[in-house]
């Protein structure tokens, strides 16, 4: 019996923790941020999604209700040559709440106060441009590609943005590689920016590049085609 067990266990432990739709458009999310790894490659970045694909839910909602405030920003990165994802950082910064305010930070992207000044917004007590969506955007573009010049990389940009520049460079320096799958094993890899990442690229996931609705419209076209051979013949 015991047998048997541990074969189910290892059996089940070999697959894929996402759906095969799941897999390639999660897999092209990470491909769009210039990843050379995919979820195949080591089980270190689908076990940090998966840990987080519980929030996507409510986090895709709250997409689909605020479609009409995020069109003129998802224009500003995609004239900026952004890729798409960077438009969604807000879901998971601020749960889209230009509003809101964290530990020192404020708005939709919550920047800190240095940041937001150093890349051209006013942050003064009546005056808090943080708080201004349009504002706050374009500050948020010139410090995503200020990343991207400094980093090399998409995702590495993103990974900066979330926990810090020194940081970041700590940790790659540490452990003389800026691959995902090592930088997220390592202990000092904060966890904020694990929840950042792994949240950000599962929305971008089924937002831009989930296709399981074209499969099955095409499969249904296809049956429709038959059943007209059928009666023609």
């Amino acid at each position: 019996m015991l047998k048997y067990l541990l074969i189910t266990l290892f059996f089940f432990a070999g697959l894929s923790l996402f759906a095969a739709d799941n897999t390639r458009s999660i897999n092209a999310s990470l491909t769009s941020l210039e990843s050379n790894e995919t979820l195949a490659d080591d089980p270190i970045i689908e076990k940090t999604l998966n840990h987080y694909k519980g929030t996507i839910s409510v986090l895709y909602k709250r997409h689909q209700a605020t479609r009409v405030a995020l069109a003129p920003i998802e224009a500003k990165f995609e004239k900026a040559g952004i890729p798409p994802y960077f438009s969604l950082v807000p879901y998971a910064e601020s749960k889209f709440n230009a509003s809101s305010r964290g530990c020192g930070s404020a708005g939709l992207w919550q920047f800190g106060k240095q940041t937001a000044c150093n890349f051209g917004l006013i942050v003064k007590k009546k005056k808090d441009e943080r708080l201004n969506a349009s504002r706050s955007t374009d500050a948020a573009i010139r410090y995503i590609k200020y990343l991207k010049r400094e980093f090399g990389s998409w995702y590495l940009a993103d990974f900066a943005y979330a926990m810090g520049e020194g940081k970041l460079k700590k940790i790659i320096k540490k452990n003389s590689s800026d691959e995902i799958s090592v930088l997220l094993k390592d202990p000092e890899f904060p966890k904020g920016t694990k929840a950042h990442f792994a949240k950000t690229v599962l929305l971008d996931a089924r937002i831009n590049y989930y296709k399981a609705d074209e499969v099955e419209e095409e499969v249904v076209v296809k049956d429709e085609e038959q059943i007209k051979d059928e009666k023609a013949e």
